[in-house]
């Protein structure tokens, strides 16, 4: 057992590290060696949150060698860390992975937006699209198609519709409309991942489980033999506590680099905007609102009043894809049109390139095409640069495609890991006169609750058509009712491993019904325009395979 002063110690540590941390972050970014003001502001962020780790790890080992052997102490302190955190972990693992494959989930709902890719965006169409839209304005932004959506967006510049318009979704071919959709399914999974749809709180909330995450997968390694034998046990005839801890333990090991990268960027995500307000009065004590405006850095040439004619897009966009064949343009806005200074800011970002098209911003005069700046993360200080690379990092925005599913696997993985970690515990601690029902029911309402409401979810999305106008309502209802009905139902008085037989099966069942009902609706379509939904039905179809695997199972504790 851990020593006697153990719990007091560990809260000492929740409370007085980030306090350190916090006090360690405020002195950097007011006197740390460094010229650029916002720099010193991002070196005490990192420094500050690398610090709380040490201090919050030390903290909770440090002494237990005199009572228990430290491998006893790792192994007390992940068991119980785990249990205590693990249920919200896995909400926010397992809703990851569709915010990873955001794309993915948002064209698989969406079947009316499906087309192969356009060769070649016909940006002066799109312009003439929008100034027919909105009046000639002399400002419009247009979002190119980027990824997995085909279609092109025209609205006024700074995205917000001229007098109460809606913007413009069009064929970026040939700029015709294309058909009105709507669907939700996609937004409240990764609502759910980003702020538990708590809005800005929930968002810090979600990133000091961060902490969380890389505290428990550092320990696991540490706690892990790691003898051959064992690196890749994996006992299949055995029972089923066993193969439940032999999963456990491969998943942790063997994804640990890609799960501490999830965390601990996953961690920035969120502080990094708390963090920003935070320390800006230390960092700018004359005026905190410039780190904002250090951060953003948008460049602004104003109008000079004099007309003048203007260059075709289609040809500066060329000329530019010739001077950068690496970059990939993401939006085109275009300012003062017909003014001589009239110019087009040229948003995206390179190819594996740790940046956004936020940062990443070519200036061309429009008139002559001659570039006024160029703005890019490489710019920065290196304190900045390693802040701009977290979301690209930690949203697999970095190697495209592979690099999103990836992504999706460590997800998954953690969120495996989270539930099946959970399990063992209960498992280990449950005896005849201990039952712990209730928080047995409390991890099945959970864990399996959300399971199974995401399940129908999928299955009422692919079972209703993109054109109904309550579609995002009845979305909506189907996630939040049936995992209230399904915690609900775990937790009343019975016999819970059937219903955790049920749940696992119904889900299952309409998991493969959500992905034979895409399968069927793609019949008769070009294949171009149909692969990824593919990818993402075939995801379905091993996911209903698992969950029905694991209902084999018998998730009932010793009695």
């Amino acid at each position: 057992m851990p020593a006697p002063h153990w719990p007091l110690r560990t809260g000492l540590a929740v409370l007085g590290a980030p306090a350190a941390a916090i006090g360690l972050a405020i002195a950097i970014a007011r006197r740390a060696p460094l010229d650029d003001a916002l720099d010193r502001l991002y070196a005490g962020m990192f420094i500050g949150v690398l610090a709380q780790l040490l201090l919050l790890g030390g903290s909770l080992l440090l002494g237990t060698r005199a009572a228990v052997p430290m491998r006893r102490a790792v192994a007390v302190t992940h068991a119980w860390a785990g249990m205590i955190v693990g249920l919200v972990l896995f909400v926010v693992c397992l809703t990851g992975v569709f915010a990873v494959l955001k794309q993915e989930v948002r064209y698989w709902e969406m079947p009316s937006e499906r087309q192969a890719p356009a060769p070649r965006p016909d940006l002066d169409a799109l312009l003439h699209a929008g100034q027919a839209r909105f009046g000639d304005a002399a400002s419009l932004m247009i979002q190119l198609p980027d990824g997995l959506r085909r279609h092109a967006i025209v609205a006024s510049a700074g995205g917000r519709p001229a007098t109460g318009q809606a913007a413009l979704v069009l064929r970026a071919d040939d700029a015709r409309p294309m058909p009105a959709t709507r669907g939700g399914a996609a937004e409240l999974l990764v609502t759910l991942h980003n702020t538990l749809h708590a809005g800005f709180p929930g968002r810090v909330v979600v990133s000091l489980f961060g902490f969380a995450l890389a505290f428990l997968v550092v320990g696991g390694v540490a706690n892990h033999p790691r003898r051959s034998p064992g690196l890749l046990r994996l006992r299949i005839g055995a029972d089923v506590r066993t193969l439940a801890l032999d999963v456990h333990k491969l998943l942790g090991l063997w994804l640990s680099p890609l799960l501490l990268l999830i965390a601990v960027t996953g961690i920035f995500s969120g502080l990094g905007a708390l963090a920003t307000v935070n320390l800006a009065p230390h960092a700018f004590p004359d005026d905190p609102r410039r780190a904002m405006q250090a951060l953003m850095d948008n460049a602004s040439f104003p109008a000079l009043g004099q007309p003048a004619a203007m260059s075709s897009l289609n040809a500066l966009v060329d000329r530019h894809r010739q001077a950068h064949p690496g970059f990939q343009v993401e939006s085109v806005a275009i300012l003062h049109w017909g003014d001589a200074q009239a110019y087009a800011t040229l948003r995206g970002h390179g190819a594996g390139q740790l940046s956004t098209g936020v940062f990443e911003r070519f200036h061309y005069r429009l008139r002559d095409g001659a570039l006024l700046r160029h703005d890019s993360a490489a710019q920065r200080g290196p304190w900045t640069q390693a802040f701009i690379a977290i979301q690209p990092l930690h949203f697999a925005q970095y190697g495209g495609t592979a690099s999103r599913w990836l992504h999706a696997a460590g997800g998954m993985a953690a969120a495996l890991l989270a539930a099946s970690g959970t399990w063992l515990w209960l498992r280990r601690r449950a005896t005849p006169d201990r039952p712990l029902a209730w928080p047995r029911r409390i991890a099945q309402g959970v864990c399996l609750g959300l399971t199974l409401s995401c399940s129908v979810l999928l299955a009422m999305t692919c079972l209703t058509p993109d054109a109904m106008p309550d579609r995002p309502a009845l979305q909506a209802w189907a996630l939040w009712g049936s995992w209230l009905a399904s915690a609900a139902g775990f937790a009343w008085p019975g016999h819970g491993g059937r219903r955790t037989t049920a749940a696992l099966r119904l889900a299952g069942l309409l998991l493969w019904l959500a992905a034979i009902a895409d399968l069927a609706r793609q019949a008769g379509h070009p294949l171009a325009a149909q692969l990824p939904a593919l990818a993402f039905d075939l995801l379905l179809i091993l996911a209903g395979t698992l969950t029905w695997r694991l209902a084999r199972f018998s998730f009932r504790h010793p009695s």
